[in-house]
């Protein structure tokens, strides 16, 4: 396991009791896990449905990567999630203001050579709604040469009545050449593209 990932004791412990849970119930079907590198940077880029897609896509990919995560700024401010959100190595964003302090942290991340959960649309989104995604994951991309694995998530919109719950995992895609917002917009819209295919 990468050490610059987020190997926190109550990480893992959670990672059981989702997988223990999510799986003996309703079942997860994971494929194209070999396409998460076991090192190095790395970004892994979903699509966003439901509540339960962090802790899906965490468990789906932690036989490689423990990704950090980034999650609204709301959801830290509730004392007892805030503090199991952090002890599982994410950290607040806020959507309405200033984002730099969130970005700086992903950075962090990536520049130590770590994992980082990505939903670049930048909410939930429900099937057959369409949303332009967010440029960050370009921008944190181009920056520091980190790749971009396309993940999609499938089922949990109907959760808890789909059986089971699925994670396909493509190949990585390479950083975009250039930090500037035009090609950041277009490097996240081909993304969302690749994640729909899956």
């Amino acid at each position: 396991m990468n050490p610059a990932d987020a190997n926190f004791p109550m990480r893992i412990w959670s990672e059981a009791v989702v997988r223990g849970l999510l799986g003996s119930i309703w079942g997860i079907k994971v494929t194209g896990l070999e396409n998460v590198p076991l090192n190095g940077p790395l970004i892994v880029a979903a699509n966003h449905v439901s509540l339960i897609d962090p802790p899906l896509v965490a468990v789906a990919v932690a036989p490689r990567r423990r990704p950090f995560g980034i999650g609204k700024k709301e959801l830290f401010e509730k004392p007892l999630l805030g503090w199991w959100l952090r002890g599982t190595g994410s950290f607040p964003i806020d959507r309405q203001g200033d984002a730099t302090s969130a970005m700086r942290s992903a950075l962090e991340v990536l520049t130590k050579g770590g994992c980082l959960a990505i939903y670049p649309e930048g909410t939930r989104v429900k099937p057959g709604e369409k949303r332009a995604p967010k440029a960050g994951v370009s921008f944190l991309s181009a920056r520091t040469g980190a790749p971009v694995v396309p993940v999609r998530v499938l089922g949990t919109a109907e959760f808890p009545r789909k059986f089971p719950l699925e994670v396909r995992i493509g190949a990585p895609l390479a950083p975009p050449k250039s930090e500037d917002r035009e090609t950041g917009l277009a490097y996240a819209k081909s993304l969302m593209e690749s994640i729909y295919s899956l």
